[in-house]
Order: structure tokens, then sequence, then C-alpha cells
């Protein structure tokens, strides 16, 4: 790609504007022709009462003969302050205005002749040049009579074109004289106010607020010629609006029915307002006709060819409207590609601003132009680059459709405000190899914020593009803040009917590699985890890799191969220094561990790595004493020193040996002595699941972490009971990790199980521990020790320093890590912590202990988020807990999904049916009775399911008021049970000693009372975002704005003061405006063909 340039445009000359109009519609019929010259013979008022000959005369000239006509006299046309007349010869003009000939009398006669047409100026519907076939200079006037609905239309043929012109300037001026008392309401008749009513109320339910802005407009061209063609040709027409509502614009055609009541009969079309190609127009003030092209994705534009006298005000309003709905677009785009008026300078419109760059606002009206259902959505804070846009899956479990997302990917489109997206869990592939290639449009993102614009074989290639790829290209160009897109499962297949060949790729990913080739993005963090990469991807990523220009790569679980794996980390061994986080785990291949410490040396920014699962010796080997295929350590610790950047490192799914483990160990030591030098370390994880480990060498790494030094530390599916005693001993005197993940250990020694809870029970600075499937192993169906639950109960009971606690089993067909029978009893302990607040007991059978928890729920008021699903509750365990809560003040999340729900329902009908079991078929009365119940024990069910969801609302809505924030306690669509749990990160110190505890995912501080100034939430939900109501006519136009002169307009640019713009601060201010518009012919962009 070339160096940016600014991009640049031309404008043809005002009077060129129409020169193609003119030619493409002058394919009306001399048909037409005839009807509006038969027309000319109707009168639609009577003329008995009016005194003529008071009125003043603006203007008078000899029309055509019109051959229809028996007689041969050249009628007249006469112009006064209030209305158009036309006569049959000049004679008569002269008898009704003496005015126009003083002393001259008409044929002798003293009566005032009947004019053949009285058209009054105010209800002047349009004006402008007739479009025909006919070689003649003629105009056209529409009108709607007082007191009627419907349209009526004359033309007048001119021998000269001046005649025409002189007479067109009078008309105009005498409608300009009377514009200013043509308010909104005299625009369409007082019968329409409840039809545009019902319309918008159908269309646009949630925007009832907001004012309508309603313009009578003539159809014109094709338009017409398609009406006429469908129904008798009359110098009536059906009245047309066009209206513009919130989100979408409305063509509304009205008529009387036939008959004595005449009851108001309407059709209306619907038009998305973001869906807008084109407006064009001329603003000089004989033209009133202009072309509106709006075009829904996938399908062929449509064209309104419309005239009004109100055609500025229409411009101005679509303009604002506009502007209003997609603040972010840059205004020269909207010159270039939308608005092309002749002769009229680029407003700056000023509309009201909206937080997160007005993402809400242009999404909603993009969803609504596509006629989509709403989408789900968050704003994230917490994560690398933030704020963080994500869509996440819908809550009712159905996938996106093509539509949906696309409105997403466009509303997203040259939005500054957020620095990285994400569509995890999102199906991207319903768009896959779709096109929508117009000869241009907005889907052609050629222009960036900065107005600096792609070459012409560049646009080439992008409008020929399928549409993922356009729109992603959109995405990495337009924006200049976004760093990161998050691609995880969005992609997990091709198509079945397509087979994998050199020219197939996910196109979503090419346009964002060619631009970071180019240095025209900064979106250098790309997660593709879970992705069906191609070859061709593959190739594009190692190219890109090799340029240095990918900063954040995550290609976990993308299947694949050996040699695939190998030749991208070749590649990324170029220019290795710019690399700062790398994923490349869980994957089908393996590349060797002996080329992990040369490759790990040259990454002198790395943040986070992991090879988990990658490595070429697995877990199988453990039982062999496999210990690698290197000598010395994976990684040295001269290495990891000089690593500054270094956060992360999982090392998952490798038997580690024993020098890896003292390097890492030493690494560990020297990152504790620096914190207590009071010195910063970024190193806060390191994971070492399935690699080994046991309880000795974990407890080597406990102690040289050291004491409240932070650091969350993973060593799930390790042999630890090896040596377990080590680690208790550690864990007695403080020494060990802020965050200890300890899941799926085996444990045959109830006594060693014992002994480390003990341990955890005294420890000072363990805030998150997760020992899911970690139990002593049992003989089936035997209960716990008293020993083991007296200790567990007093761990509930007695720390004081835990924040986090899961202790969930496991059950699967292998395997089970489940606490013994009568573990629930312990938990009684809790009655009398005052430091847990998150507490997660999955699938641990505690459907005999629901007492036990409730009396928790009822006296532990330091509980604020409590998950127990799958615990094989029933519907007494449901009342009880219920009942409990009601006396729990704390507790603002108790997950309780729909799927428990059902299946707590369904064991309660089944265990009904047992007991009164079917009727036979004779025996209605028994039958009638289980309905009953069936009916009475729902009733009770949901009632239980309501006080619980009310006991907890209260509290949200206490704690909200307690800390002046609102929160979304919903979990995120598409984790599931996970909830608010997945969202648990844990905060370390960088500098200085001392752990800082992890923040609450629900934003709460971690001493749990109310702070002085509340912190940010952590997320926003869409579903937490009204609609601004306080706007009721976002896109009103006044008089003065839409009637000022083209000489108040063709001023040059230089010399107008431009507001600033209150959007976006970011917005980048068109200085260089008209000196790119000048530009334009020399790079030909935006120009007609």
């Amino acid at each position: 790609m070339t160096q940016g340039r600014r991009l640049s445009k031309t404008r043809r000359p005002s009077s060129a504007a129409f020169e193609v109009l003119n030619r493409r519609t002058s394919g009306l019929s001399e048909d037409s022709g005839g009807i509006s010259r038969t027309s000319t013979t109707l009168s639609t008022s009577s003329t008995s009462t009016i005194d003529w000959k008071s009125r003043r005369v603006e203007g008078s000239a000899p029309l055509e003969s019109d051959p229809q006509l028996l007689w041969s006299k050249t009628p007249y046309i006469v112009v006064t302050s209030d209305y158009i007349v036309k006569l049959k010869s000049h004679a008569d003009a002269l008898a009704m205005f003496p005015q126009l000939g003083p002393g001259t009398k008409a044929d002798g006669s003293t009566s005032t002749p009947e004019p053949l047409l009285t058209i009054p100026i105010a209800s002047v519907v349009s004006l402008f040049i007739a479009e025909s076939t006919r070689p003649s200079f003629g105009m056209e006037v529409w009108w709607r009579p007082p007191a009627s609905l419907s349209f009526h239309h004359a033309s007048f043929f001119f021998n000269i074109p001046t005649e025409r012109q002189e007479q067109m300037a009078h008309i105009l001026r005498a409608m300009g004289a009377v514009s200013n008392e043509v308010n909104d309401l005299n625009r369409y008749p007082v019968e329409l106010v409840e039809p545009l009513r019902q319309i918008h109320s159908a269309e646009e339910p949630n925007y009832q607020h907001q004012k309508l802005e309603v313009f009578p407009v003539v159809m014109r061209g094709k338009m017409r010629r398609e009406r006429d063609e469908n129904g008798k040709k009359s110098p009536e027409s059906p009245s047309t609006y066009l209206v513009v509502g919130a989100n979408l614009c409305y063509l509304v055609e009205a008529h009387r029915a036939a008959g004595k009541r005449g009851e108001v009969v309407h059709k209306h079309r619907t038009f998305g307002l973001v869906t807008l190609e084109s407006l064009r127009g001329d603003w000089v003030p004989h033209q009133e006709r202009f072309n509106i092209t709006f075009r829904d994705p996938f399908n062929p534009p449509v064209t309104l060819e419309l005239a009004s006298r109100f055609y500025r005000r229409i411009i101005r309003v679509f303009g604002k409207a506009d502007r209003f709905l997609k603040p972010a677009w840059p205004i020269m785009w909207r010159t270039l590609e939308i608005f092309r008026i002749a002769g009229l300078r680029e407003p700056h419109y000023l509309v009201p601003g909206e937080d997160f760059g007005s993402a809400k606002r242009t999404l909603d009206a993009y969803l609504a132009a596509y006629r989509c259902e709403p989408v789900e959505w968050e704003i994230n804070w917490k994560t690398q680059f933030f704020p963080e846009f994500r869509l996440l899956p819908a809550q009712n479990g159905v996938p996106y459709s093509a539509l949906q997302i696309l409105a997403v990917l466009r509303a997203l489109r040259y939005n500054d405000f957020f620095s990285s997206l994400s569509f995890r869990g999102i199906n991207l592939a319903v768009l896959w190899n779709w096109y929508d290639n117009a000869a241009q449009g907005p889907n052609v993102a050629y222009l960036d914020r900065n107005c600096f614009a792609l070459n012409s074989d560049e646009v080439d290639v992008l409008r020929m593009s399928p549409v993922l790829y356009q729109e992603f290209h959109a995405l990495a160009f337009c924006s200049g803040q976004i760093r990161q897109i998050d691609f995880t499962d969005t992609f997990s297949a091709l198509p079945t009917k397509c087979k994998i060949n050199s020219k197939l790729s996910v196109q979503f990913l090419t346009p964002i590699l060619k631009l970071l080739q180019t240095g025209d993005t900064r979106c250098s963090h790309l997660l593709l985890s879970g992705c069906a990469l191609t070859p061709l991807d593959l190739d594009d990523i190692a190219e890109t890799l090799k340029r240095g220009a990918i900063q954040g790569l995550d290609i976990s679980r993308c299947g694949l191969q050996d040699m695939e794996l190998r030749g991208l980390l070749d590649a990324a061994s170029f220019q290795p220094q710019f690399l700062q986080s790398l994923n490349v785990s869980n994957n089908t291949g393996r590349f060797p561990a002996s080329i992990v410490p040369d490759f790990v040396a040259g990454l002198s920014q790395l943040r986070e790595l992991n090879l988990s699962g990658s490595l070429r010796s697995d877990v199988e080997s453990f039982h062999e004493g496999f210990q690698g295929d290197i000598e010395g350590p994976l990684i040295h610790f001269e290495t990891l020193v000089y690593l500054p950047s270094l956060e992360v490192l999982d090392l998952s799914k490798y038997k580690l040996n024993e020098a890896t483990v003292l390097n890492l160990e030493e690494f560990l030591i020297y990152r504790s002595s620096r914190l207590d030098n009071g010195e910063p370390s970024a190193f806060r994880q390191l994971v070492l699941n399935n690699c080994g480990v046991n309880g000795r060498q974990a407890a080597q790494l406990f102690s040289a972490i050291g004491i409240n030094h932070g650091i969350h530390l993973f060593l799930s599916g390790n042999p630890l009971e090896d040596g377990i005693e080590y680690m208790a001993e550690a864990l007695r005197h403080h020494y060990g990790p802020a965050g200890l993940t300890m899941e799926m250990i085996e444990l045959r020694s109830e006594r060693k199980y014992c002994d480390f809870v003990k341990a955890l029970t005294t420890t000072k600075y363990l805030h998150m521990l997760s020992l899911v499937g970690t139990s002593p192993t049992l003989p089936s169906g035997t209960s716990c020790h008293q020993q083991t639950m007296l200790a567990m109960e007093e761990f509930f009971a007695y720390n004081t320093s835990l924040r986090y606690l899961d202790m969930s089993g496991f059950s699967g067909r292998l395997d089970d890590g489940q606490l013994a029978k009568g573990f629930g009893h312990s938990l009684i302990g809790l009655t009398k912590n005052t430091t847990l607040a998150h507490l997660r007991i999955r699938n641990q059978n505690l459907h005999e202990d629901a007492g036990t928890l409730g009396t928790v729920i009822s006296e532990n008021s330091n509980l604020r988020v409590l998950d127990c699903q799958d615990n094989n509750f029933n519907m007494t365990s449901l009342q009880f807990l219920a009942n409990s809560i009601k006396d729990n003040f704390s507790i603002v999340d108790f997950s309780f999904p729909k799927e428990e729900q059902e299946r707590i329902w369904r064991e309660t009908l089944a265990g009904l049916r047992r007991r009164n079991p079917p009727a036979p078929p004779k025996k209605d009365k028994n039958s009638d009775d289980l309905e009953t119940q069936e009916t009475m024990l729902r009733g009770v069910f949901e009632q239980k399911l309501g006080e619980l969801e009310r006991y907890l609302e209260r509290n949200r809505e206490a704690r909200e008021h307690a800390t002046g924030q609102s929160f979304d306690y919903e979990a995120p669509a598409g984790i599931g049970s996970e909830g608010v749990w997945s969202r648990i990160t844990l905060e370390v110190p960088v500098s200085g000693p001392g752990a800082v505890l992890p923040e609450d995912p629900l934003n709460r501080p971690t001493s749990w009372e109310v702070d002085a100034e509340p912190r940010r939430p952590v997320t926003i939900r869409s579903s937490a975002m009204a609609i601004d109501t306080s706007n009721l006519a976002p896109y009103h136009v006044s008089n003065v704005e839409g009637n000022e002169s083209p000489a108040e307009t063709l001023g040059a640019l230089s010399e107008v003061s431009t507001p600033p713009e209150l959007v976006s601060p970011r917005t980048p201010e068109d200085e260089s405006f008209q000196k790119a518009l000048e530009d334009l012919a020399k790079t030909g962009f935006g120009t007609e063909e």
C-alpha cells in the first residue's frame, strides 16, 4: 500500500447536476405531457369572489398554443402574489388584470372572463422544469388544493426559455413570501396525523417521543411512470409525503377512498436512514428536484426521484440525521459519497453527543435499517486494551443472522472510542463468501478518519472482495484506535461443501494482515483461538510475522500440524523483538522443546507466552520417567531476568525437568527481592498444569514467591500428594501465592488432605483458591471422617484471607472428584466467616444439606456471590433457600439458571405422577385431581422462584444505592453457568511490597465498605443503556436553515467560521477540505463514470 494521501474531489458546475437527470428522465412520453395539458382545463377553486383587479401582478407571459383546445387563441399565464392563473388569451388576461395594460379594453366585453386554472401559491407543493421529450420549454406545478387530500398538477409550455425562467422566478418569489407562513403542521392535512402516528408506532415503537419530520413531495421520472401504468391517468394523484423518523424514513401515499365516507387510504415504503447511499440535487432556487438512493445489503439500490418546494429543508434534515446517527464518520466522506448537492457548501451540523462514541445510537440505527432483532453487547474496561466492545451471543441461544453481524460491523466503522473489539464465540462463518459488490457505495472503505485514501488499485481489489474482507478492512483501516480484535471461536470450520485449497481463507484475516504489512493500521494483536485457519491464512500470518508487524498472536486450538507450528515460530524469529504475546497452545502438532531457549531469549518485549501442550514431550511420558528432550532448563534464569515486561508464562502439559524448576525458583526469588526493595515486577501468573510438579517442588516455588508478594500459581493435575506436607508447612509460614489453582489433584491419604486444609486455615495472604475436583479418595458411600469435617468447618469459619473460593466437585465417566458424604455439614462454619465474598460449591450433592446451607445464607452477612448449581436440589430445597435469602441482605448473585429450574420441575412432576398413577379411561375424577395438583404445584414453584428473584433484586438495589453505581449482574451470554466467576482475575502489585487484593468483579471495594468515590464499573451491558428521550426533534431544521440563499452557501470555505464538532473530540477538523475538493481531479476518486 502506498503512503496515505489526502483524498479530494471536485464538483461539477451547479448547472450540471441535473443535466444527467434531464437526459435520464426525458423518457416521459407525450401521453404524459398530454395529460398535463388536459389538466389545465380544470379549475380547482372558485374565483368568482376574488378581486383580481386589486391583486399585485408579479409577471405574465404567453404560453404555447394547445392543439387540444378548439380555439386558436394563445393562452396566457399570470402570476400574482397569491395565485398562478391561466387564461384563454391575452385579451382575457388584460380584462381580468387591467394593470397589465392600463387603458386597454378586452374585446369590448364588460364581464370578467373565467380563468382556465387557478392555483393558490400557498398550496404549491413543487415547481420544476418539465421532464418531457417535447421540444417546448415547460414547467410543472404540483399543488394540494385546500380541503383536498390529493395532489393536482399542471404543465405550462412556453415558446422561449427566458419566458419560462422569468415566470418560474416570479412564482418562486411569491412562494418565498408566504413560506414563513407555512409551518410544520401546514405541510400536511390534519387527516394524515393519525395514519402517520400509526405508521410510526408500528415501525419504531421505542421512539414515540420523537417528532416526525413530514414533507410533501412529488414523484418524478420512473416512479411516476410506474404509478401511472398501474392506474388510470388523471390530473389528480395521491398525495405523497417523505416522513423522517428516528432511524427510518417512510414514503407515504394517501388518498380518499371512493364512496360517501371517503376514508383515508394510505400505504408506505420504509427505508433505513443509514442505508442512504446518495442524495443528489442542486441548491439553486429553480431546481426543486432531487434523487434519494437507499440500498439495503445484498439488494439493488432503490432511487426515489422526487421534487418539493421544501427540498432544501429535506436536504438539511437528511444531512442532520446522517450526522446524528453516524457522528464518527468523516465529513469528507459524506460530501464525496452521499450528499452530492451542487452549490451547497458542506455544513457542520451540531448534534448532541452520546457516550462511547455513539456506539448504541449508531448500532440501533443499523439494526433498525436492516430490520433485525437487537443484539447483546457490552463495553469492558477490564482488558489489556480498554475500553473493549464485545459482541455477546444472544440470550436465547439463537445464532445471529448475517444482517445482524453486518449491522454491528458497520456500526463500529470509524468509532474511535474503543481500543479493542471482541467477537468471541460469535459465528462469523454466516457471512463467509457473501458478496455485496456495488459500483462503490459505503461498503468500500477507501478513506480513513484522517482523510487518507487508498490508491485506485487497492480500491478495485477491495470493491471485488467478499463482505467479511471489506468489513474487517474497514474496521482496521478506518479507526485509528483499535489495537486488538478477538476472533476466538468465530470460525470453527469452512463450509462442508468447500475443499480446503491454497486459495481459500477465513476472509476476515487477510485485509488486517495486509494493512499491518503496509503500516496502515494499529490493530497488531490478533486472537484467533479455535479458528480453522487455511494454508493461505498461515502464509499471510508468517509473512506479517517476518516483518515484525504482529505484536500479539493467539493461534491456540487451531488444529495446526508440526510443520505449520514450526513455520510460524521460524517466521517470528526474524524480528522477535516486536512480539509481545504468543499463544500456540493445544494444537494437534508439536515442535521440539530444544528450540524454546533460543527462541524465548530473542523476545525482548514479551508479555505473555503460552506453550501449553505444544512441546514435543507430553504428559503420557510421565510413567516412563521421561524428563524432556533437552539438557538443562527449558527457559534460563538469565532469559527470564531480561524479559522485564513478562507477565504470564504457561508451560503446561510438558514434564519439567529439575533444572527448569530450579531456574523458575531462582527467577521467583529474584522477583521477590525486587519487590522487597521497592522495585516493580510485571510478572503475575505462572501456569504449570500437568507438568509433573510434586509437592516438594511446589513448596520450593511457594518459598521463592515469598510473603505477600502476589502472583497466581496454577498447579492443577500434578502429583502434589508427594510432598504436600512441605506445601502445608510453607503456607503455615505465610509463604506462597495470592491465588492458587489446584484442580483435579488425587489424594489417597485423607490425613494429608486434612493437614493441608488446616494450613489453608492459618495462611494470611492467599486471596483466591480453587480446589475443583480435589478431594481425598475414599471408598464409595463412605462418609468423611470426623477429623476432616472438623478441619473443613474450622477452615470455613476462621480463614481470614480468602475472598474467592471454589470447592466444586467433578464427576465424569473415568474420574470423580467429589468430597465424601457429610462434607456439607462443615459448611456451618461459614456462619462465622467475615471475609469470604464469592463462594462456588457445585456438584457436591448438597441436597441433603440444604438446611445447613440455608442457615449459612441467613447468618452470613459478607457473601456477595453464591453458586451452588448441580447439587440435586429439589422443590423443598428451593423453598428453604428462598426463605433463607429473605433474611440475607448481602447476596446479590445466586446462580439458578433455567436448566436447573427445569430439572427441578421435571423431577417434581415425575414424583407427583408416581404417587398418583393415571386413572382408567372411564374414571376422570382422579385425572382431574392430578391436573389440579400439577397446576397448584406449578404455581407454588413459580412463586418461590419469583420470591428468590425479588429478594436478590432488593439486595442489588440497596447495594447500588449505597455505592452510587448501577451494576449489571446478568452473566455474559454464551458463558452459561460460568457467570460472574469467569470474570475474576487476580490483581498483583507492580511495585513495592504488599499484595493488592483482587478487584471485585461486581466493582465493590474489597473491604466491602462503601467508597467515598465509587469506581467505574468493570463492564456495561447494552441492556443497561436506555434510549435518550431528552431530544424530541434531533433532525429539526428551521425555516432560516432551509431557506438560505445560494449566496450564503457558495462563499469560500476559508472565509467561513466553522463551529467545533460536539460529538467526538477525536473527529478530525476538515481544515483542508476545500483544497481536498480541488485535488479530486488528480486522483479520480468519487467521480462518476
